[in-house]
């Protein structure tokens, strides 16, 4: 095991979809709640965590290609913005809570058109223009980095002062035309949302806001704004709830992480990822927040060398022996470890003298499945499920034999339902 001085800690960009994938999103949906999950349906039913992260994949596909207006959550500039559009809702209206903005412009010139509209053109497909002036304040719409202050444009260009804060996963939120010398953060401060960063503009008479990521613009949808999907159209006035985490929430993370602390010091790494996970699972960029996200780093550096010695030893031809650390990986680390486990079987997945080995590896989660879709007598789902493991025994293994009359159980089931 490798000595924790010598493990790399993350940068603060760390992409926090990295963990959530790793745990399993139902550890992320009961901290982040409906806010984030519950946006979409099929056939009158919510999506799963599982379908909800692949529609955001996909969502970010069409969306990274390029600042143009095919891109999903866009619509022609005389109808509405944001219609349909599955993406998760990070960001709160970037103003304090209890107060409400009018709003000047949306995505693509909603309502406004060619040739005034100034957001139909790249960077600015999904930005707004919200009537923000001078002695009223703008907030950080969510917890992040200071990465870029100008402030000291005079009248007359005003319109050139900015504020950028870069986010978790990469984003940025772009706060722009702000008030000159009214800048109440500087570059490298971390700020949670609901701060304060500046006052708006007498000169623009709004402050102009979008996400940006590696350049790109990307949609927003806002957490405190229910209607149209959380996305203001033009002339609407939406009223912030942006108040910024509470006490509570705060002493829930420290005290998170002082319990992982305790655990790790201890070395019992199951408890204390449980610890850091729960202390990560709502963002909120304090000295606590980001030393769990540090420390889940560093238990991800010893699980991988644990994990890289039993592929090791599976190379060598000692199956048995590698299946042996592997259970005592996943017991010693959860779910977690088993992610890790995935990862590190890519290297011999095609590979045909390890390839059946490696599909029984795999096989853990779908046996969970299956057994679940059959408890909730999903048939379907369970007949897919076993159909899938059936693939990875060979006649004559009891598992193949065992899943033989679990799909004979099921298409009788079946049967009597219809």
């Amino acid at each position: 095991m490798p000595d924790n001085s010598e493990m790399h800690t993350p940068k603060f960009r760390k992409d926090r979809r990295v963990w959530m994938q790793a745990v399993g999103f139902s550890v992320a949906a009961s901290a982040l709640g409906p806010a984030l999950f519950a946006q979409a349906k099929k056939k009158g039913d919510e999506l799963s965590e599982e379908e909800l992260q692949a529609a955001y994949e996909e969502t970010e596909k069409l969306v990274s290609v390029g600042s143009n207006p095919d891109r999903p959550g866009i619509a022609g500039w005389q109808q509405k913005q944001g219609v349909g559009l599955t993406w998760p809702a990070k960001y709160f209206l970037p103003w304090p809570a209890g107060v409400g903005h009018q709003v000047y412009q949306s995505w693509n010139g909603n309502k406004i058109g060619p040739p005034r509209a100034t957001h139909m053109k790249a960077q600015n497909y999904y930005a707004w223009d919200f009537h923000i002036v001078r002695g009223q304040y703008i907030c950080a719409a969510r917890d992040g980095k200071v990465t870029n202050v100008v402030d000291n444009e005079p009248a007359g260009n005003e319109n050139a002062n900015v504020i950028y804060i870069e986010h978790a996963d990469g984003e940025t939120s772009v706060y722009a035309h702000n008030g000159s010398n009214t800048a109440l953060v500087a570059v490298g401060d971390k700020v949670l949302a609901g701060q304060k960063l500046c006052q708006g503009s007498n000169e623009s008479m709004h402050l102009h806001f979008c996400i940006w990521k590696g350049m790109i613009d990307y949609p927003c949808r806002f957490k405190d704004f229910e209607a149209d999907n959380g996305v203001p159209q033009y002339g609407t006035n939406p009223v912030s709830g942006n108040k910024g985490p509470d006490d509570g929430l705060i002493n829930e993370i420290k005290n998170n992480y002082a319990r992982g602390e305790q655990a790790f010091e201890a070395k019992n790494y199951l408890q204390a990822l449980n610890f850091y996970l729960a202390a990560t699972a709502v963002e909120v960029r304090i000295e606590a927040y980001e030393a769990s996200l540090e420390r889940i780093e560093e238990c991800r550096v010893i699980i991988d060398a644990e994990v890289h010695e039993a592929i090791e030893e599976a190379k060598q031809g000692d199956f048995n022996g590698a299946e042996k650390r592997f259970k005592d990986i996943k017991k010693k680390y959860g779910d977690y470890a088993k992610t890790r486990i995935d990862e590190a079987l890519k290297e011999l997945e095609n590979d045909p003298k390890f390839k059946d080995w490696v599909n029984k590896q795999r096989s853990e989660r779908l046996w969970l499945e299956a057994r679940k879709a059959e408890k909730f007598e999903d048939w379907k789902e369970a007949e897919k499920c076993y159909r899938e493991l059936k693939k990875l025994y060979k006649k004559g293994e009891p598992e193949y034999d065992e899943i033989r009359k679990k799909l004979t159980r099921i298409n009788m089931a079946k049967i009597l339902e219809e």
